[in-house]
């Protein structure tokens, strides 16, 4: 009878277990955060063996693999930014962040780079480039991004909206050990009558690697263009307030600041022309950051406009780039020396150390 009453309980077990309902799909966490279209995600969490669609967004992602706890998915070409989406027999689960896309420079993985038309060494060079807009001098720093860290400075530690800290160009090389370094972003110098309310401020977010924290934080929240690093990778938004909305669920960054306009994307010039002022329709001395899949470009071009110099750009190889101050605040400094400048007192700067 003990026997007979054992494999009946074993019996019922297992017919209970197989009845059962599956484990109910859940979202712990995705990885990256962040990233272009073609690149693929991977989705972790528990009960997603049986998972049988996903989608970004709104837009269906194709599934390359599939486990118990994790299942991998690629970015459509046409994907929006939005939260991961998978669906199971037992429903569909949705995570509770979102995936941002974005402009970063394997944005165009898909599509083989441009070769450049105008092949550049490594360290500072002065170039005449002529292209269909005309022919334009180009100051030109350029180095391995496996081979420097790029830092972003402030005078200034916190936020400043009139009469604030300023230094030349080679006061933050000295500080910081650089061994080249530019101007940042646009500023409000003391020699413009419109800027006696607010000299030497500046209406951008920039992150002070030193103090690791983001000056004009509400500044993220804009329609600027944006570049951050993380140690060695760079990545580009055609707008600052994609990265601001998702900030808290992507991983530290190193560097980076805002400007307008965003100049390339995935290689292709970026239309602008409706956010530019006059002033950047005219042609002077104008800046901007920017890498291809393994340099990093720092640029002071003559007489070119904001556009114009998004094609030089392109023509030197350039895959993503965001255009920087010119004008009387240009100032450029490589191995020892100005190469441009010293230009106007900077309340921020660009500079490269090596690692």
């Amino acid at each position: 009878m003990a026997l007979g009453r054992s494999r009946y309980l074993l019996a019922a077990l297992i017919v209970a277990s197989a009845c059962a309902p599956a484990e109910p799909p859940t979202i712990s966490s995705f990885s990256p955060g962040t990233g272009p279209v073609g690149i693929t995600v991977t989705v972790y969490g528990a009960g997603l063996g049986d998972t049988r669609s996903a989608a970004i967004g709104l837009t269906s992602a194709t599934i390359v693999s599939i486990s118990g706890s994790r299942v991998v998915l690629r970015v459509p070409d046409d994907a929006a930014t939005g939260p991961v989406a998978l669906t199971s027999a037992n429903g569909t689960v949705t995570s509770r962040l979102r995936f941002i896309v974005t402009s970063g420079t394997a944005a165009s993985l898909p599509a083989p780079p441009r070769p450049p038309l105008i092949a550049t060494d490594s360290g500072y060079s002065y170039l005449t480039v002529s292209i269909a807009q005309g022919t334009f001098g180009v100051n030109l720093i350029k180095e391995r991004l496996a081979d420097v860290t790029v830092r972003t400075l402030t005078a200034s530690t916190d936020d400043c909206r009139r009469d604030c800290p300023v230094k030349p160009l080679d006061e933050y090389v000295r500080e910081s050990g650089a061994f080249a370094a530019m101007n940042g972003t646009y500023l409000c110098p003391p020699d413009y009558a419109d800027c006696a309310a607010k000299v030497n401020s500046f209406e951008y977010a920039v992150y002070n690697s030193a103090a690791r924290k983001w000056i004009n934080l509400p500044s993220l929240v804009t329609q600027n263009g944006l570049v951050t690093f993380t140690g060695t990778t760079p990545t580009f938004y055609r707008r600052s307030f994609l990265y601001a909305r998702e900030r808290l669920s992507l991983g530290p960054i190193t560097a980076g600041l805002t400007m307008y306009p965003l100049l390339l994307q995935g290689g292709e010039v970026v239309d602008s022309d409706a956010e530019q002022s006059p002033v950047q329709k005219q042609r002077s001395m104008k800046g901007s950051i920017g890498t291809d899949a393994t340099d990093l470009f720092l640029a002071l071009m003559t007489n070119a406009t904001v556009t114009e110099s998004a094609y030089v750009l392109q023509a030197l190889g350039v895959r993503d780039a965001l255009n920087l101050d010119g004008g009387g605040t240009s100032a450029m400094w490589f191995g020892g020396a100005y190469k441009v400048g010293p230009g106007r007192l900077l309340p921020n700067a660009v500079i490269l150390t090596r690692p």
